[in-house]
């Protein structure tokens, strides 16, 4: 049996999960509210939260969670799993990696935490500072924190932000001590996809780091964006500032 979570922000779902749940379940009450919601949000999260002893899904129930997964795919951004049962835990850990969103999960005593974190607003855990005057972005993802789409997303707005009145970026300087990964699959499609759509607008690149990640970007991505690119060591970020100047 699934029901709705009300006081949640318009661009989160959240639903409790009792007994069974049922393919009618889906289409009265999921598959209405996220049609309903994608009208309006290009991107949706989603609490869900597993109560008692869940006797899993009716066979038509089943075909309606592949069909909404699968067919939604690119519009999840967060999900928080709520349960106690121990092999869901498990499930998000190993399915976590390959989510299209970020995807977490949290004990019971936890659910103020999972409804904060699927509720909240400002996502970015990236630095990012434009200099208007001499078109160059310097970004500073946290050493500690995997990137994100949210980060990427992030990234995307301040560009097409100045693009709107100016023909290029004269650069993009990324300033950190080690590369700290991508979150999920999610992540990394975002990452992909961010390139391809700004590398013909960027004059260089400058790889300002201490990670073996520098000497990659600067043997494997120079052949293969329009944008110069080069690596500096991480202490060496007024050298790299000058080089983008200079473009």
């Amino acid at each position: 049996m699934l029901t709705l979570i009300d006081g949640l922000p318009d661009h989160v779902i959240g639903i409790r999960i009792t007994d069974k749940l049922r393919a009618e379940d889906y289409e009265t009450q999921l598959i209405p509210l996220i049609n309903e919601k994608l009208a309006k949000h290009r991107k949706l999260d989603l609490l869900c939260c597993f109560e008692g002893e869940w006797k899993g899904m009716e066979a038509g129930a089943v075909w309606q969670d592949l069909r909404l997964g699968l067919g939604r795919i690119g519009h999840w951004a967060r999900l928080a799993i709520v349960s106690d049962i121990g092999w869901m835990e498990n499930a998000v850990k190993l399915f976590s990696v390959f989510s299209p969103g970020e995807l977490r999960h949290f004990d019971s005593d936890d659910y103020a935490k999972a409804r904060d974190w699927v509720c909240e607003s400002a996502r970015a855990r990236i630095g990012i500072a434009l200099d208007a005057d001499s078109g160059i972005l310097v970004l500073e993802p946290a050493t500690d924190k995997a990137l994100s789409e949210d980060d990427f997303e992030a990234v995307g707005k301040t560009i097409d932000s100045y693009l709107e009145s100016h023909d290029r970026l004269r650069g993009i300087m990324i300033h950190s001590r080690r590369f700290p990964g991508w979150q999920g699959i999610g992540a990394l499609f975002a990452h992909l996809q961010f390139v391809s759509r700004v590398h013909d607008k960027i004059d260089r690149l400058a790889v300002v780091t201490s990670s073996p990640l520098g000497s990659f970007a600067d043997r494997v991505l120079d052949p293969l964006m329009l944008a110069k690119v080069r690596k500096f060591d991480y202490d060496e970020r007024e050298q790299a500032m000058a080089w983008l100047k200079d473009g």
